[in-house]
């Protein structure tokens, strides 16, 4: 399990072929945790602002099929910006941690693998309130 107000980017297994690439992410190995939702944004206008929101305990892996987006993280005291490209590296997300993602690229795809279903997670959408958890 990811700590609250945790981060950290993981590399996933990447295979190079001359007939294209694979990338492989499986739970247990790469992923310390089962999957039990996937997401994927895609045409995202180039100067939008996706997230903008928190989670109280969902744990999630992050990572970028194509293009480029940076994604802002902020928990407890720490600020980062991150930008994710199609690099074969994966951003585990713990809870109480709040994201921005920005600066989507002309066909960016963003994968989001979950450990809980949607309906038992527990979004926080005001920034106000998340600092007032974060105090705690």
């Amino acid at each position: 399990m990811i700590s609250n107000h945790t981060w950290f980017k993981k590399k996933i297994s990447h295979i190079n072929e001359k007939t294209g690439s694979i990338s492989i992410v499986e739970s247990g190995d790469q992923i310390p945790f089962d999957i039990k939702r996937a997401f994927y944004l895609t045409d995202i206008n180039i100067d939008e602002v996706r997230g903008a929101h928190a989670h109280e305990e969902l744990q999630q892996f992050i990572l970028c099929l194509s293009g480029t987006f940076d994604i802002r993280l902020e928990g407890g005291s720490k600020v980062e910006i991150i930008n994710m490209k199609n690099d074969a590296v994966g951003l585990f997300v713990g809870g109480m941690v709040w994201r921005d993602m920005f600066n989507f690229s002309k066909g960016a795809v963003m994968l989001v693998l979950c450990d809980k279903i949607y309906s038992e997670d527990i979004v926080i959408r005001n920034y106000e309130k998340f600092k007032m958890h974060n105090k705690k």
